[in-house]
């Protein structure tokens, strides 16, 4: 398994400043900011409720700031892993929801959109299931599949190996830690964080960044 190579994007792929979220009463929180530059990877941390997953969902577009900017390089291309797997389209194919994320410009025949599949033990009549069948061991490999044809430089990544059973779990580490891009990462899993060594964490919610040793993991585990 293995990520393709990043397109080249600028030395800064994003800065973000004060960013402020709310949903009605006093804020997640507020104040964010931070810059990530090319081949950088950067860890959110914090306890449930305090904003990681919402954080992401702003970053990749999915929802709104309240407060705040959000500027991406001219060259940037970001893809999302949701951790519900809110970039899974239920109600068509595994085929069609890989297809629907190939990069333009880029041809893939059937026959290598199923071997990408097959990478991640999804072969055969399964591909061309609904993917509202899939449990959720299975939504996973296909999310991270959908990144893989998405040509992309940055990657926001929520929780990326829950569900995922050990051989595909060491895959996906394997293949993130060989990769040459920028990432945002969400993650528990001890493990996987010390193997993808970030460069910087961001606790949330106060906002703090930090570069990034291992004395951190004892944070991840709580996360």
């Amino acid at each position: 398994m293995r990520f393709p190579d990043p397109p080249q994007s600028g030395s800064t792929v994003v800065t973000v400043s004060g960013l402020c979220k709310g949903y009605g009463g006093p804020p997640v929180f507020e104040d964010i900011g931070f810059q990530l530059a090319r081949r950088e990877r950067l860890l959110v941390l914090g306890l449930n409720g305090a904003g990681k997953t919402s954080l992401l969902r702003i970053l990749a577009g999915q929802t709104t700031a309240d407060l705040g900017a959000i500027e991406y390089d001219l060259r940037a291309h970001v893809g999302y892993f949701a951790q519900e797997h809110e970039q899974v389209r239920p109600d068509v194919t595994l085929l069609d929801n890989l297809r629907s994320e190939v990069a333009p410009g880029v041809q893939l025949t059937e026959t290598e959109l199923r071997g990408l599949l097959g990478m991640f033990g999804l072969s055969g009549d399964k591909v061309f299931q609904d993917a509202g069948t899939l449990s959720g061991g299975e939504k996973t490999k296909l999310a991270l599949a959908m990144l893989m044809v998405g040509r992309n430089n940055v990657l926001l990544l929520d929780e990326p190996t829950n569900n995922l059973d050990a051989a595909s779990r060491d895959a996906v580490v394997r293949a993130l830690t060989a990769w040459r891009g920028s990432i945002i990462l969400v993650s528990h899993d001890t493990d996987f964080v010390r193997a993808l060594a970030p460069t910087k964490v961001l606790e949330m919610p106060g906002g703090i960044v930090d570069y990034y040793d291992d004395s951190w993991l004892d944070v991840v585990a709580i996360s």
